[in-house]
């Protein structure tokens, strides 16, 4: 089974998204509409205390606002770093039965050297079966679609 985690990013004071993270929620839109998951992890917990409010309550509230079932949608709100993205967010895929995990994030992320999340990742789900596919452009979801088509 096909899963995606969405990784949170810091709230502003006001608890609405930052510019980061509405880029990170738009790109896992057009997961959801072109891979079809059948389960999408939000992974956030309340990084910013202001906000009064979990990336992954924001996340929840704009992808289903966008017509992604909320059946679908699974909030991992304790996460408060990248490293505990893949250490809640793994262990979660694999117990809801996923083969396969799509990672959604944003370009800088993918690049930083510190609390990189395609090794901490590979780390996490090192002997758990899952496949891993990263994805931080529109261009990485036309990827996909043909990686997983031949899956």
């Amino acid at each position: 089974m096909l899963a995606a985690v969405i990784l949170g990013n810091r709230l502003n004071d006001d608890g609405s998204p930052s510019q980061i993270m509405k880029y990170r929620m738009r790109l896992a839109l057009e997961v959801y509409k072109r891979l079809s998951p059948q389960v999408v992890i939000l992974s956030g917990g309340i990084a910013n205390a202001k906000a009064g409010i979990s990336e992954a309550e924001v996340m929840y509230g704009f992808l289903s606002g966008c017509g992604v079932p909320q059946s679908l949608l699974v909030a991992e709100s304790k996460s408060l770093s990248t490293k505990q993205n893949a250490e809640f967010s793994l262990p979660l895929a694999q117990k809801l039965g996923a083969d396969a995990l799509v990672v959604c994030t944003s370009p800088e992320h993918m690049y930083r050297s510190y609390l990189n999340p395609q090794k901490l990742f590979a780390k996490q789900a090192k002997g758990s079966g899952i496949s891993l596919y990263f994805c931080s452009s529109l261009s990485d979801v036309d990827s996909l679609c043909r990686q997983l088509a031949e899956r």
